[in-house]
């Protein structure tokens, strides 16, 4: 069959809108802590809601996902995202806005455990893992996007006026799904696994294990350089907030470029594993560089940079091999659940297990927490190489 990459462009689409949702809370914290009375413990759950529910739902959702169709559970993710986002926009408490970031992130899992199937239903074999990198750049396209409007977005309609925009930017990949011509429906299997066996046949594999544990330790490395990043550029180099978020904003999109450069080296025959050996080496030496206190900026971002580079090979080996390693062809979604959770995980622990070490010991011990998650990620990509499936 040849790939039909109106299919694909949806997908990415739908996983880049559900993505402006988590990245439209950061910039938005000031604003909505004067207008909602929020603490920093309150705001901190805020922002790290939508992950932690990624880590406690991700593998049921995946399950559901694969039991209603994928197509159906990508229509059911983008509408509540954008009900969610609205809702939000015009809750009068903190309590309704906790209220719809949890329909939010119900919307969110939805759309990232779909849309791996949605794209391996719709490419051949040889386009596969392209159309994995063009999807693994989801979170920064959608994160660094929201990040880059926000400047714009925040002075001149406030909080509300980025809810209403992402919620809008949602619309877009919903109606271009809603009017697609759907693939022929999916020939329900006699023997389709329960949600319980579905979940157990995911859980018996050590493949499912090692792709989840190399995405846990990458977002605990990714998430712990970034969460802090604005923060170096505000108190170590003096920056405006405005200037900080352009330059965090920047420094995450390039991550895309990694992911597709990773995307092309599959294609040309390189290995998952020594993918993620190289980025996770990457990382390791990078971070040493971004939290040198001695170096000027003008080393330190440049580093920053090739760190999130260097970093996109990683979701593009990983993502593309999820097809591969799913026990049956109609649990796809269920083992993309199982790593989504270790990346929510990732991304929710990173920072605070970051913040706990620099508290106790400094920042010249932040490279060594990054140091760990690389050595850790590349004993687990070993494990993985004799496992590998072209």
């Amino acid at each position: 069959m040849s790939t039909r990459w109106s299919q694909v462009t949806i997908a990415v689409l739908g996983g880049a809108a559900a993505a402006l949702h988590v990245g439209k809370v950061p910039p938005a914290l000031p604003l909505l802590r004067q207008e909602m009375n929020l603490d920093l413990v309150s705001a901190g759950w805020l922002m790290g809601l939508v992950s932690l529910m990624g880590g406690l739902l991700g593998l049921m959702l995946g399950r559901v996902a694969d039991r209603i169709t994928h197509r159906r559970a990508m229509l059911l993710s983008l509408s509540l995202l954008t009900a969610g986002s609205f809702a939000g926009a015009f809750s009068r408490s903190a309590a309704l806005l906790f209220a719809s970031r949890v329909v939010e992130g119900i919307g969110l899992i939805l759309a990232v455990v779909a849309a791996p199937a949605l794209i391996t239903a719709a490419t051949d074999l040889k386009d596969r893992g392209l159309a994995f990198s063009a999807w693994a750049g989801w979170l920064p396209a959608g994160v660094g996007g929201m990040m880059l409007v926000s400047p714009g977005l925040l002075p001149n309609f406030g909080w509300r006026g980025a809810w209403i925009a992402a919620g809008l930017a949602t619309l877009v990949p919903l109606i271009a799904l809603l009017v697609s011509s759907p693939d022929a429906a999916p020939r329900r299997l006699h023997d389709a696994p329960s949600l319980v066996e579905g979940v157990r046949s995911t859980l018996s594999q050590s493949t499912s294990w090692l792709l989840g544990g190399m995405f846990l330790l990458y977002s605990l490395s990714f998430m712990s350089v970034f969460g802090f990043l604005p923060t170096m550029l505000i108190e170590e180099a003096g920056l405006g907030l405005g200037t900080a978020s352009m330059m965090t904003a920047t420094a995450v999109l390039s991550n895309i470029p990694g992911n597709f450069t990773g995307g092309l080296l599959l294609r040309r025959g390189a290995k998952r594993w020594a993918l993620v050996v190289v980025a996770f080496t990457t990382l390791t030496l990078c971070a040493f560089v971004v939290f040198h206190p001695g170096l000027p900026l003008a080393a330190r971002y440049p580093a920053a940079l090739l760190y999130a580079g260097a970093g996109g090979l990683l979701p593009a080996a990983i993502m593309s091999a999820l097809p591969a390693y799913a026990p049956r062809r109609d649990l796809v979604s269920t083992i993309s659940g199982f790593v989504m959770q270790g990346t929510n995980m990732g991304q929710f622990l990173g920072p605070l297990l970051l913040a706990s070490i620099v508290s106790a010991m400094g920042w010249p011990a932040a490279p060594y927490f990054v140091a760990t998650t690389g050595v850790l990620g590349i004993v687990l990509a070993l494990a993985f190489r004799g496992r590998e499936i072209p």
